[in-house]
């Protein structure tokens, strides 16, 4: 099971090996929709360890922003990389993810998405 927790405010903040290879990227596929299932109304921080990103991680990530989109749960992404922030703001899912450098930030902006949405 991948690495989570849940902020006070409810965020569910899921750690993912930013480095992540093809044989790992069903295990945390699996891990991270169990994770989501468990918590389906908590928005969502994945956090990437690591500077670069793998394709492999890449394809994760979008699949977790397309379960969470479809839930009508915010996701933001966290990473340390610059190289790997742009990779996934580039639009690799439509639309693209949230990217940030810092978990509190991420965490700032599912929860300011969260909260726009419950004053609508």
């Amino acid at each position: 099971m991948l690495p989570s927790k849940v902020t006070d405010s409810g965020v569910l903040i899921i750690r993912l090996r930013a480095d992540l290879d093809i044989g790992g990227r069903a295990t945390a596929a699996w891990d991270i929709d169990d994770l989501l299932a468990a918590h389906r109304a908590a928005p969502v921080v994945l956090e990437l360890s690591g500077e670069a990103i793998s394709p492999a991680a890449v394809s994760t990530v979008v699949r977790a922003h397309r379960t969470c989109l479809g839930f009508g749960v915010p996701l933001a992404v966290v990473t340390p990389g610059i190289e790997a922030r742009r990779t996934l703001e580039a639009g690799v899912g439509v639309p693209a993810p949230d990217v940030h450098a810092t978990t509190a930030r991420a965490v700032a902006a599912v929860e300011a998405r969260c909260a726009v949405a419950v004053a609508a």
